[in-house]
């Protein structure tokens, strides 16, 4: 349902047998991630879902105390919860309000991060561009965190907010290595309002339709399925089934390749609630589908009724937008939605460089699929690890460990023109997304390498040079990620790999190994095991210091 932003998490329902071991284990269940690090995830998710309830996220809860739970994509059990389709907004304002009010921390806001400063592959502190005045400024410090989230700005198909940009960029400056950076989520999604269109948007089997620069309309979908009951059928799953898979590019995620295609062509796609797909008719349909409507009282005799008794928020979220989907057709595009990787990090969210930290979406944690909520519960566990990791450790003065803070701010900088770099973002939608052409990836990247060689100081504003910068190296980075690895590993999770045409198949062996990106070379690192305790419960008790107890 629509109404839903995911968070996963052990089950807590009082009813569902689990562990950690379980949890981890199903994490990994796709292949590429550290059994290790998803163990971690898993063992501290009932303690940071529980801290946030406290903080305020009013997660439900049943008539005992319990947390029930539901399914989520990737997953066959019920670990999932949510508090509606803000589940993070709300995190975050509780998360908040908890820091300005309790700890009296200062919130800078209106700074862009420019460059992490380095000495000696350690980190001395970070230089920021105060957007308002339009200065440089420079702060100390032995540690820093990031948690800046996807390079959103790579693609121009994309879910994330407008709002959204990313800083990877920045951590590739700094030499920071990237861990699966390839691996990303792409699913369709409206574009005019960016949202995803899963769930009972799909459930409810509205049509797909192209229409061209002369206005022409066409369903195109039936062009792709042997009849037309397989195509309502896929329609309907791709409500379960939303991510791109390639493991399913004959099955529902057809219609992501469909939908792509129409474009590729120059044509406009859009979801129709408001007649039916051309010969639909219930009875077409499998029983899983037909029960489901049935069953929910959505077997009116068009989608927007359909989708009226199954999901009526769902109309709201785009009322809310002003699109009325009783009237307007639906703009989507396959966008993307969530990079499973990023920065490379050990089991305290900690890079290569020292004291440099990289938490949630912006680090590599996941692989080759993830189940639904899982970042959610990431950026809280990556958090308490990484702090934990910082307050362990024996701080020294700045004179004492002769750190040095120096930024060399540009000069000649000319504030009277800009270049457009949107082709950029487009063409990597085009070529470097769900669907990777070597040859184009190739190309531009080579296009990419030039442009970065005389990348100009002349901009409307030192903030859109320094985003444009941070687009040009993260689309490089993956460029370079996509032809070191799929080169070897072929078309696997959330991408096909096409070279001279051709769809290249998977190399199973490599779902074994996570890939590093270290400047443009490409190695491949095995994965750990799930771990599995098995020490006496006494010799953990003995490590406790009763003192330090005593003493709290």
């Amino acid at each position: 349902m629509i109404s839903r932003q995911t968070y996963y998490k052990l089950s807590l329902d009082g009813n569902s047998p689990d562990s950690p071991y379980r949890m981890a284990m199903d994490i990994c269940k796709a292949g590429c991630t550290d059994g290790e690090k998803m163990y971690l995830q898993a063992v501290n998710s009932t303690r940071c879902f529980l801290r946030l309830y406290d903080y305020g996220v009013n997660f439900p809860t049943d008539e005992f105390g319990g947390f029930p739970g539901y399914k989520t994509d990737h997953d066959n059990t019920v670990r999932a919860t949510s508090v509606g389709p803000l589940t993070s907004r709300v995190m975050t304002e509780k998360l908040e309000k908890k820091v300005l009010c309790c700890n009296k921390t200062e919130l800078l806001d209106n700074r862009q991060v420019i460059e992490i400063l380095t000495e000696d592959n350690r980190v001395t502190g970070v230089a920021v561009l105060n957007t308002e005045t339009e200065q440089f400024e420079v702060f100390e410090s032995d540690n820093i965190i990031c948690a800046t989230g996807a390079p959103a700005c790579i693609y121009e198909n994309s879910v994330y907010p407008h709002s959204q940009h990313g800083m990877t960029g920045v951590l590739i400056r700094a030499g920071v290595k990237l861990c699966n950076f390839t691996q990303w989520q792409y699913g369709i999604a409206s574009v005019d309002f960016r949202w995803n269109v899963s769930g009972s948007f799909m459930q409810v089997v509205p049509r797909f339709v192209s229409i061209d620069e002369n206005g022409t309309e066409r369903e195109f979908l039936r062009d792709y399925f042997d009849t037309s009951a397989d195509m309502f059928d896929n329609i309907f799953l791709k409500g379960y089934q939303w991510p791109f898979s390639s493991e399913r590019k004959e099955l529902s995620s057809k219609i992501d390749i469909a939908v792509h295609n129409e474009m590729q062509k120059g044509r406009t796609v859009y979801l129709d609630y408001t007649a039916n797909p051309e010969g639909f008719c219930t009875d077409y349909l499998c029983d899983e589908a037909k029960l489901y409507l049935i069953n929910n009282n959505a077997t009116g005799e068009t989608p927007i009724i359909r989708l009226e008794k199954l999901n009526p928020k769902a109309i709201d979220v785009y009322a809310r937008q002003n699109i009325d989907l009783y009237k307007c057709k639906l703009k989507i595009a396959v966008c993307a939605q969530h990079n499973n990787g990023g920065a490379d990090t050990d089991n305290n969210y900690e890079t290569d460089v020292k004291g440099l930290y990289v938490i949630g979406e912006a680090a590599g944690s996941f692989g080759l699929a993830r189940p639904g909520g899982t970042a959610l519960n990431d950026t809280q566990v990556s958090g308490l690890l990484a702090a934990k990791h910082i307050a362990s450790k024996k701080h020294s003065s700045v004179n004492e460990c002769n750190k040095s803070v120096s930024f060399i701010a540009p000069t000649g900088f000319l504030c009277d023109m800009s270049t457009d770099y949107s082709y950029i973002s487009r063409r990597m939608s085009g070529c470097a997304a769900f669907l990777r052409d070597k040859e184009e990836c190739e190309s531009l990247l080579n296009e990419i390498n030039s442009i970065l060689k005389n990348f100009p100081f002349r901009h409307k504003s030192l903030s859109s040079y320094y985003y444009d910068l941070d687009m040009l190296l993260s689309s490089k980075a993956l460029l370079e990620s996509i032809i070191g690895e799929m080169t070897v590993t072929g078309s696997r999770g959330g991408a096909i790999f096409i070279s001279k045409g051709k769809v290249i198949k998977e190399n199973k062996e490599y779902r074994n190994y996570l890939t590093v990106t270290d400047n443009g070379c490409v190695t491949f690192k095995k994965v750990t095991p799930v771990p599995v305790p098995n020490k006496a419960f006494e010799q953990y008790l003995n490590k406790v210091d009763e003192k330090s107890l005593l003493e709290e």
